[in-house]
């Protein structure tokens, strides 16, 4: 295992193709791989579907493939663990029993055929069972649109339900709000459905679980069943026997009883997850900064409105409750002017354009007192206990805000240029060492120019550890692109097998060199191949004079496949980056695919070409 390599592919992607030998086996971690066949129209098919804790290509362990029998891609995102032959082989070489017993195993014995014909029969079966039963795809497009539809009519209910409640004064139930309400119940109700007995889920080894009895057993114990069932129960069902309870009219009576709809809050985190998961995988590329804004934004805007009608409909109770009364009532609604001082209930509807008036004074309260801002020209009446309470109360939580908004904003503000950051800390501890070290000027000017330049080409991160952030999959699709014009001109890679090609430019290593430095000097032993991708280099004589000047090219081709030393100085005229090759690498790649022998065939072939061309340099 520790040998193994561990690989993400992106869905559609092709791990393998005709063309391009296997050098490796594949272990699937996690998602969906496709085997595919050509057709004699050339057309292709899939021949078999891989799922978690499958694997392919075992068979080029064991022997060199000159054409792949099959093409392999990705149906869904992958984690692959990859098995490279050369690793195989040195494992093997380390444990000498299991190679003797490799070598005695043969494919074509009657035990192994009777073997592997139950272990496929045993797949087959649970995959047809598995194909018989009837679940939903966690990853499939209509999850992840599903889970966008429920947060959706989640911020709904969290919106209309407590307004209808606090400033609907008077008003009656309507088709339209029966409608909406309704239809978010029903969404609901087939959320409950397909979480409890169709959401199919991966397990702690990544298979993917479809029985309806493992199904309800894990949204059992994933606590959300209780909020799920209690937000569905119909207490609305009330209103068939007091349609209205005064001060609150129908409207209102109807919308209290429906505020268990608010308990769905409780997994507004997790919903808004699955929601920028989707969107990721969509190609919705959301800056992280700017999201965790919107986020904290919603936050605030949902306390706020909960607060504003929580607030007004303390007021208008008091105002109900105190009406008629000498010296009432007494609250912050009625000293702004935004209630009628004698309310009747039933009475008539409140207009919409007092509805407005009087959610916007709401609004602007909450988010004073949320944010801490308190300007003091909407308060909570003195003579109003509850008022004043809940003022104390939406102070502490204001706090609780404020505390919150400022962590967030402290860590968005370090991740703004958090490279230039490390870049600069960078810096900063190579220049005390050379100060502490009394390193001649000259030298410590060279090293700050070295990683300016780092800087402006690469953001300060050196050539090698730049390629490392690439998968190797990907960087050789990546280095086969930039250097292509390079690789058909290199002596003997270019004459060999595409899999060989695609493991040479994966062994390639970025450099940068700056005016005036030295890549190689005359006489010196040439271990390296130089592959100038940018910038230009002057070549000298042993006399120090320029005889050339070369760009885009290889340097040091024949000296390094003839293993001699290098017959000319190259130095840098511009700031270059080069890509080398080095020769333990050529060496080790030689031995890991067997071509020691057909290099020296072909070195012996060539020898006079390649003398030839070091002549002419």
């Amino acid at each position: 295992m520790v040998s193994m390599e561990q690989v993400f592919y992106g869905a559609l992607y092709n791990i393998m193709t005709f063309d391009v030998p296997a050098d490796s086996m594949y272990f699937i971690k996690k998602g969906r791989v496709h085997l595919l066949a050509e057709k004699e129209d050339k057309s292709l098919k899939v021949i078999r579907k891989l799922d978690a804790n499958d694997c392919f290509a075992e068979g080029c362990l064991v022997e060199k493939w000159d054409r792949n029998p099959f093409m392999a891609r990705t149906a869904t995102e992958c984690e692959i663990w990859v098995l490279k032959r050369s690793v195989f082989t040195t494992v093997l070489n380390d444990f000498p029993r299991s190679r003797s017993m490799l070598r005695q195993i043969s494919p074509k014995t009657d035990d192994v055929r009777r073997r592997a014909s139950i272990h496929i029969a045993a797949k087959a079966a649970q995959k047809a069972r598995r194909n018989s039963t009837l679940y939903i795809d966690p990853h499939s497009y209509f999850m992840q649109a599903w889970f966008g539809l429920i947060l959706g009519v989640t911020l709904y209910s969290m919106i209309a339900v407590p307004f209808r409640v606090a400033f609907l004064e008077n008003h009656e139930i309507t088709a339209s709000w029966a409608i909406m309400d309704y239809f978010g119940d029903l969404l609901f109700f087939a959320d409950f459905v397909f979480r409890a007995a169709f959401l199919a889920f991966y397990d702690e080894n990544n298979n993917l679980v479809v029985f309806h009895t493992d199904i309800w057993k894990r949204y059992l114990n994933s606590g959300k069943v209780k909020w799920h069932l209690l937000s569905a129960l119909p207490v609305e069902v009330v209103v068939l026997i007091f349609p209205s309870l005064c001060p609150l009219w129908k409207l209102q009576t109807w919308s209290l009883f429906r505020l268990n709809k608010l308990l769905r809050a409780t997994e507004m985190p997790y919903l808004i997850r699955r929601v920028e998961s989707s969107l990721a995988k969509a190609g919705v590329k959301v800056p992280k900064n700017p999201l965790k804004v919107m986020k904290l934004l919603l936050i605030i805007l949902l306390l706020a409105h909960l607060n504003s009608c929580a607030f007004f409909a303390m007021a208008n109770f008091n105002q109900h409750a105190n009406s008629g009364v000498v010296g009432s009532p007494h609250n912050w609604a009625n000293g702004e002017g935004l209630v009628d001082p004698s309310p009747t209930c039933p009475g008539e509807a409140v207009s919409l354009a007092i509805v407005t008036k009087q959610y916007t004074a709401g609004l602007y309260w909450a988010m004073a007192t949320i944010s801490t801002v308190g300007y003091g020209d909407i308060t909570a009446d003195l003579d109003s206990t509850q008022e004043i309470l809940y003022s104390i109360l939406i102070l502490i939580v204001g706090m609780s805000v404020y505390t919150l908004v400022i962590a967030s904003l402290e860590d968005i503000v370090s991740q703004l240029d958090v490279t230039s950051s490390l870049y600069k800390t960078k810096t900063d501890k190579i220049n005390a060492y050379a100060q502490i070290q009394c390193l001649p000027e000259p030298l410590k000017a060279r090293i700050t120019s070295y990683y300016e330049q780092l800087w402006r080409s690469h953001l300060g991160i050196r050539g090698d550890k730049l390629l490392k952030y690439i998968p190797s999959f990907l960087k050789s699709d990546l280095m086969s692109d930039m250097l292509g014009p390079f690789i058909q001109k290199t002596f003997f890679v270019k004459d060999s097998t595409a899999d060989y090609v695609q493991h040479i430019v994966q062994s390639l290593a970025l450099e940068i060199y700056l005016p005036e430095d030295y890549l190689f000097r005359e006489g010196e032993r040439c271990d390296v191949l130089y592959f100038a991708y940018n910038g230009s280099i002057d070549l000298l004589t042993a006399q120090h004079v320029k005889f050339k000047t070369v760009s885009a090219c290889l340097l040091g081709e024949s000296s390094f496949f003839l293993f001699e030393p290098h017959i000319c100085t190259a130095k840098a005229v511009d700031s270059c980056e080069i890509f080398q090759l080095s020769m333990d690498d050529f060496i080790q790649s030689l031995h890991d695919y067997q071509l020691n022998k057909e290099f020296i065939e072909h070195l012996v072939a060539n020898h006079s070409s390649l003398r030839a061309a070091k002549a002419s340099n």
